[in-house]
C-alpha cells in the first residue's frame, strides 16, 4: 500500500478522536495574525512571507487545523509556549496538532518558516472540541519592528549541518533568523520583509549592474510573490525598522556602481519613513559580505546624519570574522542558528543603547 494510503488512514483515526467537534473558521475574532496576510477572503486567509504567524488559545484537549498551500511550506508549531512539532503543508489538508492536552486554557502558535517562492498558504481555521472555547489572545507586545532583508534574514540554510550542505526548504526555519531572535529578546511583534537573493539594485549573480525587481520593489506588497494587491501601511505602524541588505549587490560581478547603489539605498529608507513617518532606520551590513558595501551603506548613513540632518538613521556593521567558519555555517556557508544568535547578540545592545529597550538575552 502506498504512503499516502497510510497517511489518510492515520489522519482518519486522529480525527476521529474528536468524537463531536466544532469548526472555528478563519474569520473569527480571536485569531490573532501577525505578518501581512490577504483578508480578502475572510474564510481562507492567505500569506507568502516569511515569519508569519498565526496565535489563537482555546480551552479544550484537543486542535486540528485546516490549511492549503499553491506549493510546499514548513510551519513551526507551539503549544503552550513550548515547540511542539514541525509540520509541511503542500495541498489542501486536516492536521493535528494537540490531542489529549489537559482542559486548561492552551495558546498556539503556528509560524511559517519557510519564505514566499515555496508557493502561498492559506489558513482555513481550526477544529476543537464542541465543548471547547475560543478565547482572546492576552499577551499582545507593545512594540514593533519590522525587518527588511535577504536570505539571511530569511533564515536560509539556519538548520542546515554544514556549510557544504546544499539548500533544502525543510532546513529554512525563519524563526532561527537573527530578526526573530532580536525581536523574542525585545518581547516585540516582526513584519518580516525578505526574499533570498535579493539586492538594493543587484539581485544575486544577475548578468548586469541593475536588477528588475530587487527588494526595494516588494516593499509595498501583500504578497513576496505577487504585484498586486498593495500593502495599507495604516494597518501596521514599526517603531523601529531594520534594513539587511546589500550582500547580493556585491556577491558577484558586475557590482552596482556606488553611486547607484547609494541611490537605490536611500530611495528605499525614503519610502520607509514616507510610510512610518520618522522612525528609527538602522541599517547592517554583513557577515557574508565585507567591502565595498561596508563603506558604501556607512557613508550613505552619514549622508543622512549629516547632509540631510535626519539623526534617526543608524548603522551597523558585523564583521565576516564574527562567524567561525567551522561551527557558525548551515547551508550553502549561511548562518546557522549558533552565527545568527552571534548576528543577534551583536546588533541587539546598538538598538537597545538608542531606543532605550531592555532586553532579555537569554537566548544567546
Amino acid at each position: 500500500m502506498s504512503r499516502l494510503f497510510f497517511a489518510i488512514a492515520y489522519l482518519l483515526v486522529c480525527l476521529s478522536s474528536f468524537a463531536q467537534t466544532q469548526f472555528i473558521p478563519a474569520s473569527h475574532e480571536s485569531f490573532r495574525y501577525v505578518g501581512r496576510f490577504d483578508f480578502s477572503n475572510p474564510q481562507e486567509v492567505r500569506y507568502d512571507w516569511s515569519g508569519v504567524y498565526i496565535q489563537f488559545s482555546f480551552r479544550g484537549t484537543e486542535c486540528a487545523i485546516k490549511m492549503s498551500d499553491t506549493g510546499h511550506n514548513y510551519y513551526n508549531v507551539f503549544v503552550d509556549d513550548q515547540p511542539s512539532k514541525t509540520i509541511d503543508v503542500k495541498s489542501d489538508t486536516t492536521i493535528v496538532i494537540a490531542r489529549n492536552i489537559g482542559t486548561h486554557i492552551h495558546k498556539i502558535r503556528i509560524y511559517k518558516r519557510t519564505e514566499g517562492n515555496q508557493g502561498t498558504g492559506s489558513f482555513k481555521g481550526i477544529m476543537i472540541p464542541e465543548n471547547g472555547e475560543m478565547l482572546h489572545w492576552k499577551d499582545v507586545p507593545s512594540r514593533k519592528i519590522e525587518f527588511i532583508g535577504n536570505s539571511i534574514t530569511c533564515g536560509y540554510g539556519t538548520e542546515g549541518l554544514s556549510k557544504s550542505e546544499r539548500f533544502k526548504p525543510s532546513t529554512e526555519n525563519n524563526y532561527l533568523s537573527y530578526a526573530p531572535i532580536m525581536a523574542r529578546a525585545f518581547k516585540a511583534d516582526y513584519h518580516i520583509i525578505a526574499h533570498s537573493g535579493m539586492g538594493v539594485v543587484r539581485n544575486y549573480g544577475y548578468k548586469e549592474k541593475v536588477s528588475p525587481n530587487a527588494m526595494p520593489d516588494r516593499f509595498n506588497r501583500v504578497f513576496d510573490e505577487k504585484e498586486l494587491p498593495l500593502w495599507n501601511f495604516r494597518l501596521w505602524k514599526p517603531d523601529v525598522v531594520v534594513i539587511n541588505l546589500g550582500t547580493n549587490d556585491f556577491s558577484t560581478q558586475p557590482f552596482p556602481d556606488k553611486a547607484v547603489f547609494k541611490a537605490g539605498y536611500e530611495k528605499l529608507i525614503d519610502e520607509v519613513k514616507k510610510q512610518y513617518g520618522e522612525v528609527p532606520v538602522f541599517c547592517i551590513v554583513g557577515p557574508m559580505t565585507d567591502e565595498p558595501c561596508y563603506s558604501y551603506v556607512k557613508e550613505l548613513v552619514e549622508d543622512f546624519r549629516s547632509v540631510y540632518q535626519r539623526k534617526n538613521v543608524y548603522f551597523v556593521g558585523i564583521p565576516t570574522y564574527l562567524m567561525d567558519p567551522e561551527k557558525d555555517f548551515g547551508s550553502d556557508s549561511h548562518p546557522n542558528y549558533s552565527g545568527q544568535r552571534k548576528m543577534a547578540a551583536h546588533v541587539l545592545p546598538v538598538i537597545s543603547s538608542i531606543l532605550e529597550w531592555d532586553y532579555d538575552g537569554k537566548e544567546f
